[in-house]
């Protein structure tokens, strides 16, 4: 499997400190394989099934409550 989890952030500094509950969390969980559908969004999941399968703790750098606001979501925003 392939696991790769992306904030959206728009310019700016202090990284952190942008991340609200309205920050888009794209985490995808694509099969490995040498060629795959362009199609990327049907492998959408949310990051809390991502730490669940590697046992790494993402976003911790975040306050609890909106690591786990964001976490749980799974995205459906444009794929385009």
């Amino acid at each position: 499997m392939r696991l790769k989890v992306l904030l959206v952030l728009p310019n700016g500094s202090n990284d952190v400190a942008r991340v609200t509950t309205s920050t888009r969390v794209i985490a995808i969980d694509t099969p490995n394989l040498s060629s795959l559908s362009p199609s990327w969004g049907s492998y959408r999941t949310s990051v809390d099934a991502i730490e669940a399968a590697t046992g790494l703790d993402l976003l911790s750098a975040l306050p609890t409550g909106l690591q786990a606001v964001l976490e749980a979501r799974t995205d459906n925003g444009p794929t385009n």
